[in-house]
């Protein structure tokens, strides 16, 4: 039964995907697609519950389809693949219920319903996918689904751009990721992920040749495109501006995240097996991670689009996970960073989900997309909706933020002490460079975060007209917002639990109840920075856009260095003018290799052009085969045909001449054939087989 409910679990949402134009076809009803999306949406999550008992015994199960290599098809049940199919069904249904809504009777909603439900089809399936060519193709589906949505108003030539930079970002990655697949299959023979980590002969052979750096890194290529990190981030800030009720950008993220934590057993395996070129690997994930949390914190300090913000956030976020696996690597065991990046993976989920939302309601209720033009705004709902999620992403206590965001920093202090006491001084001012710049994302995050509810939840009225927000719109959002406080007020209870759960994975237990984890958090150098960073951020931010006993546009106007730091965030450090002048370059290239040797042709050979290149080359080729006619296909095959001709003709007629035409001889000839047959096939049937 488990085995059915694991294959139907993702083939139900791409299923409806399938029904959604058939049902505009028949025009069976307009809003029967929207039910039918959550409908699919739904039962996915309620078989994804189905199988969350073995995965809380600790069980790992490998459902294989037997399919002709190099064709593997399969899904893998083990406490990851579990928590994130739960998570990624659980959150698509309250984002499609708000989608539902928010769509209403748009005409674009049959495409939207199709690549919706067909968006979760494939993150199911990368998520539970037992090999790297199935997990593949839901990404592919994926990325395809998130080109479509960001482009969904196609007609508006901008987001029609946007949907293009978006798919060119994310090709990028999945290039990188294509390479490494198809390299561990060239050295391993299997795509599968048990088996890469039950035979460990693979990392050494790519050790050998010299590659295990390079192809380690081209994984981490994927893994960034994805999880949308420095370089590659800037896909998601476009995303979420084009997609319609921004209902698919955050659970797109995490798959960059959780292919890294379900690739992370394997990599240090081979780590601790003493291939150190991966020490690079893991300080190149770690480095990544907070660099970009830092970042994408400052660009979001100066945007006025609030999904813009939203999107840095989750980008800055999602730094701190990469930091937190990328320590899990070179730490002294897997337990601590492993666990402090799942469960991070895990809460923030919903924290983003809410804090995206609560401005998408707010942007749908005043009809605009301009911080600055929802000055005013009163939603109680939604007010203390962004309150839950702002305070948890700001580290305030006792929200998940300060507790899992203080795990991180104390792993990278550990690092530091770690590495002093064996001397390795390159992990030494690794683990106190990546403390330094966490805490300073903090201070950023406070800032940015206290901005975003000030200028959207001041003191004053809205003058304008409101829009009325549909109920489905609300009733999944208090939802959402209930599950979110649960949770997010819960995280030191939470954090034992998630240690239980993946036991079978980190081999340790880190912390045995709430106490352990209150002792490990409260009374450490950690908690004293953060608190520090959120007080310094938190108070300049308050004082400019609560308080408004500054006033930013006069500070700017007094300090041009404030103002030209301000644009060079506003402009987004001009990372995408930097992408338009590499593809401007581009086509440049190839405009003037067009002309140099296109139409000016090959110099070696002495002519003008590719054309009279071809002009020769058939001028060659057709003397070449008159001459072939005669000497080797009427000389050779020709007469070689005849000659076997005349052989089988002359035997033949040899044979011909012992058959009598009596019955008995005929058997007695045929059961002699079938002995010799016998014979034939017990003394050489094994080396036919091979």
């Amino acid at each position: 039964m488990l085995q059915y409910v694991s294959w139907i679990c993702w083939i139900v949402p791409a299923a409806g995907a399938l029904a959604v134009p058939l049902i505009n076809i028949l025009g069976a009803g307009k809003k029967l697609q929207g039910y039918l999306g959550v409908s699919s949406i739904g039962l996915s999550l309620l078989l994804s519950l189905l199988m969350v008992p073995p995965a809380l015994r600790g069980e790992t199960i490998d459902f294989q389809l037997d399919v002709a290599s190099p064709l593997e098809f399969g899904v893998l049940l083990d406490p990851l693949s579990v928590l994130m199919a739960v998570l990624v069904s659980g959150i698509g249904f309250v984002i499609a219920i708000f989608s539902h809504g928010f769509i209403g009777e748009d005409p674009g909603r049959t495409r939207f319903w199709f690549i919706m439900q067909l968006f979760i089809s494939g993150y199911l399936i990368i998520v539970l996918a037992d090999n790297l060519l199935f997990m593949f193709i839901g990404w592919e589906i994926v990325g395809i689904c998130c080109t479509y949505l960001t482009s969904y108003e196609y007609r508006n030539r901008n987001k029609a751009n946007l949907g293009f930079r978006v798919n060119t970002i994310l090709r990028v990655g999945d290039i990188a990721l294509l390479i490494f697949i198809v390299t561990v299959y060239a050295y391993a023979g299997t795509f599968n992920f048990l088996s890469l980590s039950e035979n460990s002969n693979w990392v050494v052979q790519l050790s050998r040749s010299g590659i295990l750096l390079v192809s380690s890194l081209m994984f981490f290529g994927g893994v960034i495109g994805k999880a949308a990190q420095f370089p590659l981030h800037e896909w998601l800030p476009d995303m979420l501006v084009g997609t319609p009720s921004s209902s698919n950008a955050l659970t797109e993220c995490l798959a960059g995240p959780y292919l890294m934590a379900r690739a992370l057993p394997l990599f240090r395996e081979a780590y601790v097996s003493g291939f150190g070129e991966l020490t690079s690997f893991f300080l190149t994930v770690a480095w990544t991670g907070a660099v970009t949390g830092l970042l994408t914190a400052l660009l979001a300090t100066a945007q006025r689009h609030p999904q813009r913000v939203m999107a840095y956030s989750i980008s800055s976020i999602i730094g701190f996970m990469l930091t937190a696996l990328g320590l899990a690597g070179l730490s002294s065991d897997i337990a601590s960073g492993y666990l402090a990046g799942t469960t991070i993976l895990t809460i923030d989920a919903f924290v983003s989900a809410l804090l995206i939302l609560s401005t998408v309601l707010v942007s749908y209720a005043v009809k605009s997309e301009d911080l600055y033009h929802m000055s005013g705004y009163h939603s109680k709902l939604a007010h203390h909706g962004m309150e839950v999620a702002v305070f948890a992403m700001i580290n305030v206590p006792p929200f998940s933020g300060f507790w899992l965001c203080n795990w991180v920093q104390s792993v990278a202090l550990e690092l530091s002490h770690v590495a002093g006491q064996t001397g390795d001084l390159s992990l030494v001012y690794s683990g106190y460079g990546l403390f330094v710049v966490l805490i300073l994302t903090g201070g950023v995050t406070a800032f940015y975060g206290l901005r975003l509810m000030g200028l959207i939840f001041r003191k004053g009225s809205y003058k304008r007209k409101l829009r009325e927000i549909p109920r489905s719109m609300t009733v999944s959002f208090a939802a959402l917002l209930a599950t979110t406080m649960v949770l997010d007020l819960t995280v030191p209870l939470l954090m034992p639990l998630f240690n239980k759960y993946f036991l079978p994975t980190v081999g340790r237990v880190v912390f045995q109840n709430v106490f352990d984890v209150i002792w490990y958090i409260i009374p450490s150098v950690s908690t004293a920075a953060t608190l520090l960073a959120l007080a310094v951020g938190g108070y300049v931010s308050s004082q400019l856009y609560i308080t408004r006993k500054f006033d930013p546009g006069n500070i700017m106007n007094k300090h041009r260095f404030i103002s030209r730091i301000h644009a060079f965030f506003l402009n987004r450090c001009y990372v995408v003018r930097l992408y338009e002048e590499i593809g401007h370059g581009a086509v440049m290239l190839s405009r003037k290799l067009y002309r140099n040797v296109e139409m000016e042709g090959i110099r070696t050979f002495k002519i003008s052009g590719i054309s009279e290149f071809f002009d020769v080359a058939i001028l060659w080729m057709a003397s070449f085969s008159q001459w072939m006619y005669p000497s080797i296909e009427l000389g050779g095959f020709e007469r070689l045909n005849q000659v076997l001709l005349e052989g089988v003709t002359k035997m033949s007629q040899k044979i011909r001449a012992v058959q009598t035409g009596v019955l008995s001889i005929n058997m007695l000839v045929m059961l002699i054939g079938a002995v010799v047959l016998a014979v034939s096939l017990m003394l050489f049937g094994g080396f036919m087989g091979v």
